[in-house]
């Protein structure tokens, strides 16, 4: 008893996350387990503490008015009661999936597991989470057995890894190629057919066959062709 009361003593709990109430209780309790704290009071009031101003005030009638026993589980239900989805708003964040985004095909699955409530073993599940990968790994996992979702998000985390160290590749290789194929400009040469920037337009374009010469022009055979 003595080193569970030291335990709560240490605990501090991150301010209560009203976005995601399902996913802090689930850390909150997971501090309970690991310091031994199983007092439904002292649950209930490091609860309590850790709601800001405003979430209080949505749950100021159960705060002031907590039942005799089950305090902790009263709270935890009204909470996800205010702030947590309903069936109905869970089904169409499901529906509205707007594909893959940043996100790792495992990411995606995870999240989608958590909106669907551990409903997740049926056709239609799968098939919502194969319609938000990209079309070149859906249909490379269009024929594959969803038997175990892990083990697919898994290899399409797999497949999205290699197609994005593909394009990097390919990006590098154009660069290169680049590089190496555009001919540097120097001071004396133009940059489209190394001739020289001293040559008049006449040798510039015609070279040893240039019929005139323009001054000033450095071409070394400006005594074959009449200045004009």
């Amino acid at each position: 008893m003595a080193e569970a009361e030291a335990n709560a003593v240490s605990l501090k709990l991150p301010s209560f996350w009203t976005a995601h109430p399902e996913v802090w209780l689930t850390q909150a309790e997971a501090q309970f387990n690991i310091r031994g704290i199983t007092a439904d009071a002292t649950k209930y009031y490091y609860v309590i503490a850790a709601l800001d101003q405003g979430t209080a005030c949505r749950l100021l009638d159960v705060i002031q008015t907590p039942p005799d026993s089950d305090k902790y589980t009263h709270l935890k239900q009204q909470l996800l009661n205010t702030f947590g989805l309903t069936r109905r708003e869970r089904a169409a964040k499901l529906l509205d999936l707007s594909g893959l985004g940043d996100r790792k095909p495992s990411a995606l699955l995870a999240e989608m597991r958590a909106l669907a409530g551990g409903h997740t073993s049926c056709l239609l599940f799968e098939e919502l989470f194969l319609r938000q990968l990209p079309d070149e790994i859906r249909l490379q996992m269009a024929q594959e057995s969803f038997e175990n979702l892990d083990e697919i998000s898994n290899r399409a985390d797999a497949l999205g890894q290699a197609k994005n160290q593909c394009m990097m590749t390919e990006a590098m290789h154009k660069v290169f190629k680049k590089t190496v194929l555009t001919p540097k400009p120097t001071d004396n040469y133009t940059t489209t057919n190394q001739v020289p920037r001293d040559y008049c337009f006449y040798h510039a374009k015609f070279g040893n066959k240039a019929k005139k010469c323009q001054a000033p022009c450095s071409f070394s055979g400006n005594n074959q062709a009449s200045r004009q």
